[in-house]
């Protein structure tokens, strides 16, 4: 089974005229791909991950995440599953400055409530390390590198064992050695962990190096 597909996902903005930015969308992603979303052009790419995400259910189509329709859930139904099922990493690292390292990746274990606080903790120094970064654990967030931040939001992200992870452009504000090292993070979560990624980028070379490249223009995948 999936961990997601959609089917004929279209959406349309309003603003100032009616216009389809994305049109009969059909995504399957299976557990353990690695896969690297390319936009050719348009404005499609965050609001493919909005509706993926179900930040945004203002869409045609359907859309299921471990095998469950996300259509018709409630608010507080669909923060479950983002909070459950998916872990997020962006061009920027939205880390809380005034918290350390440690707690900003405990944060998403803490608002889940599925394990105690300790436990939690644990888990977080766990990621750290997974990502050989715990040796930054006490540091606060404004301390560190941009690079050491980003592998901080990635270590947020596998806090609660996503089903999938979905990334907008992470390594976008990087330079080529951090991007490296973050691409090679991300490489062996698939092949190691079997964890699933779904990437959206403009970089080539990391889409190149992963397991599958979707090609979007004018809102429709490219066969």
């Amino acid at each position: 089974m999936p961990v997601l597909q959609t089917s004929h996902i279209i959406k349309y903005f309003n603003d100032p005229v009616r216009v389809k930015v994305l049109d009969e969308v059909n995504l399957s992603v299976d557990r353990g791909e690695f896969i690297a979303v390319i936009w050719k052009s348009g404005c499609g790419k965050s609001t493919l991950l909005y509706i993926l995400s179900t930040m945004d259910t203002d869409y045609e189509g359907g859309l299921r995440i471990d095998g469950e329709l996300m259509r018709g859930k409630s608010e507080g139904e669909l923060a479950r599953v983002r909070n459950e099922k998916i872990g997020f990493v962006f061009q920027f690292h939205y880390l809380l400055n005034e918290f350390s390292v440690l707690k900003n990746v405990m944060l998403p274990g803490l608002k889940l409530q599925r394990y105690g606080k300790e436990e939690v903790e644990h888990r977080a120094m766990e990621r750290l390390r997974q990502l050989d970064i715990d040796h930054l654990a006490l540091k606060l967030a404004n301390q560190l590198s941009g690079g050491e931040k980003q592998r901080v939001a990635i270590a947020r992200a596998l806090i609660n064992d996503p089903l999938i992870i979905m990334g907008d452009e992470p390594t976008g504000n990087l330079d080529k050695r951090n991007s490296d090292l973050v691409f090679d993070i991300f490489k062996q979560l698939s092949e190691e962990f079997r964890q699933t990624l779904l990437i959206v980028t403009h970089d080539m070379a990391f889409a190149q190096n992963t397991h599958r490249i979707i090609q979007m223009q004018d809102g429709r995948i490219l066969v």
